[in-house]
């Protein structure tokens, strides 16, 4: 080979190596990011099982029975067929939830039930009143904060008086409901 042909052999070989050079440093300043969500994909999931959540103080905040459970890593939530909640109040069952669905998020603070909900008040501070249960097609529970509502159609009903309406929020610690529209009861006098 003539020199020409090492020159020019060289010469490409400095180059390439130039341009790799640079190539590698703008990789190293500006990586490529990629904008692609993770998956929303189980990593696990429970079948007829009961788990129990507890408050601050460790006692029993909460406990879950369902037929199945799936956990979503990539936010954190669970998803829950056929489930029964079960709320305390100093130690003591109050208030069940049941659902043909769920969906648990924030580890653990929002509850969304889906699908012939029914919430069961088991106990009331009122030792005079009747316990009361509340029927909709899908409830939000907060249960740090003992609160429950929706936007949905609901009927409650309490021994023979029962109210309909469109939407309600309730706090479950003061037994207190607050409806939010198309309101209408029907209340039964009590015997004298």
């Amino acid at each position: 080979m003539s020199k020409l042909h090492y020159l020019t052999a060289l010469l490409l070989i400095i180059l390439l190596a130039i341009v790799s050079g640079w190539v590698f440093e703008s990789i190293e300043k500006n990586p490529v990011l990629t904008t692609k969500k993770p998956r929303h994909d189980p990593d696990y999931f429970l079948k007829d099982f009961t788990a129990t959540t507890m408050d601050k103080t460790g006692k029993p905040a909460y406990q879950v029975k369902a037929r199945y459970l799936e956990h979503f890593p990539d936010d954190n939530s669970m998803k829950l067929q056929q489930p029964l909640f079960s709320f305390y109040e100093n130690n003591i069952k109050s208030w069940t939830a049941q659902a043909n669905e769920a969906v648990i998020l924030q580890k653990n603070e929002i509850i969304h039930l889906k699908g012939k909900v029914v919430l069961k008040q088991l106990l009331s501070s009122n030792k005079n009143a009747l316990p009361m249960t509340l029927t909709a097609e899908q409830l939000t529970i907060e249960p740090e904060q003992n609160l429950a509502h929706t936007t949905s159609k609901i009927k409650l009903i309490q021994g023979n008086n029962s109210i309909q309406a469109i939407g309600m929020r309730a706090d479950m610690n003061k037994n207190r409901i607050e409806f939010l529209s198309k309101t209408r009861s029907h209340y039964v006098l009590p015997a004298k």
